[in-house]
């Protein structure tokens, strides 16, 4: 019997389709709505379906973050051997292998405690004893289940880290269960769909002419500002900078980025050429999010570097993905820009999705001996442009 949890691809009913064939109901198109709760079921700790198709095995996993003990010993009730699935970032900072190029699968004993399963995901190296205790399957594992789970799980701002076991058909009506190839389509980060929620007028200490309008992801998390300073020449070129939400940096005043003084910066550059717009994007730790970041910083005083730290839980080097950036700038009548950026994938982004990026102004960032080596990092590693230390 299939679970009632099923939300299919293909009308059983007669239901609308859309243009790309998958079935609308009351509250949209069933395939997202499927990405959308699963993503609500790993956050709150729960288990889910992941179905493959011929080409797959399905799987029944929960993140491991927010899994908890009464969780594992049901999945192993269901009679399955129980894994840990990490990323092959994840895998090669933790030395578990080197030669595999996508998900990895570790077996772990029965009874396994929860901190074992959690220091797999996000502590490295592996240590001697744990180690000893796994079976680790050095192929690829699971193939495109394991893929749409990292997905989901990084749509939720979780580790990229899943448990769970082979769902070999067992049955079980409280799983919701989503089709693999559905989460590729309709991955929330790259699918953007942005509604204007509020407006209002607020003067900034380097701004005193100034709007903020805040715009809500409606499949996703995430909550966009777009900062409207003086009259931005919406008709030409507009001055643009994207700034990717930073707590640490522009709230606190953190010493180990730039980002205050650059959010700083542009704000007052952009008043004294008498109009633009900031995107002030929830894009946190590079797309990461928060807890994640403070992961990752924990990680570098113990002697990563920024790069190396987010690969060794799991992550690429930079997550963002700058459509939403593009949507907002769409929402605004910009087309034309000149961006204040060091990055050079910025601007590579924004021309492939069509706004004509005229020019580039740098933003100069002040060196410290805490953010010294982030900031050689993004320059040596991540390709930021040289002449310039900030982003």
């Amino acid at each position: 019997m299939r679970p009632h949890c099923w939300y299919p691809s293909t009308p059983m009913d007669g239901s609308p389709r859309t243009a790309a064939g998958g079935t609308i109901g009351v509250n949209g198109e069933m395939a997202a709505l499927a990405l959308d709760r699963a993503v609500g079921e790993l956050r709150r700790g729960r288990a889910i379906r992941i179905v493959g198709g011929e080409a797959a095995s399905d799987i029944i996993v929960a993140a491991v973050e927010a899994a908890q003990t009464p969780l594992l010993r049901r999945l192993e009730a269901m009679g399955r051997e129980l894994f840990v699935l990490l990323t092959a970032e994840r895998a090669h900072a933790a030395e578990l292998t080197a030669a595999v190029s996508g998900p990895v699968a570790l077996y772990v004993p029965p009874g396994a405690p929860l901190e074992v399963l959690r220091a797999l995901a996000s502590v490295s190296p592996v240590r001697t004893e744990e180690r000893q205790t796994l079976r680790i399957d050095g192929r690829p594992a699971f193939g495109p289940c394991a893929t749409a789970g990292f997905q989901l799980a990084k749509a939720g701002r979780l580790l990229p880290a899943l448990v769970g076991i082979e769902s070999a058909g067992l049955p079980d009506a409280s799983l919701l269960t989503i089709r693999a190839d559905d989460v590729g389509r309709n991955a929330r980060y790259a699918r953007p769909s942005l509604k204007r929620m509020s407006q209002s007028r607020v003067p900034l200490a380097d701004a005193l002419e100034c709007e903020l309008a805040l715009f809500r992801d409606e499949h996703g998390l995430g909550e966009h500002v777009a900062v409207i300073i003086g009259q931005p020449p919406f008709d030409g070129v507009v001055p643009v900078r994207l700034h990717s939400a930073c707590l640490t940096g522009d709230l606190l005043g953190s010493l180990r980025c730039d980002c205050g003084e650059q959010l700083r910066t542009a704000v007052a550059r952009i008043a004294a050429l008498g109009g633009g717009v900031l995107l002030y994007l929830d894009q946190e730790g590079r797309g990461i999010g928060l807890a994640n970041k403070l992961r990752a910083y924990a990680l570098q005083d113990s002697g990563f570097d920024t790069i190396d730290a987010d690969r060794h839980l799991g992550f690429h080097a930079d997550e963002r993905n700058y459509e939403v950036a593009v949507a907002l700038l769409h929402e605004l009548g910009i087309s034309r820009i000149e961006l204040m950026t060091n990055n050079p994938q910025k601007i590579d982004a924004l021309k492939a999705h069509g706004i004509e990026v005229v020019g580039r102004v740098p933003l100069v960032g002040k060196t410290n001996s805490y953010n010294e080596r982030y900031l050689k990092t993004k320059r040596e590693r991540a390709g930021h442009l040289a002449e310039e230390p900030g982003v």
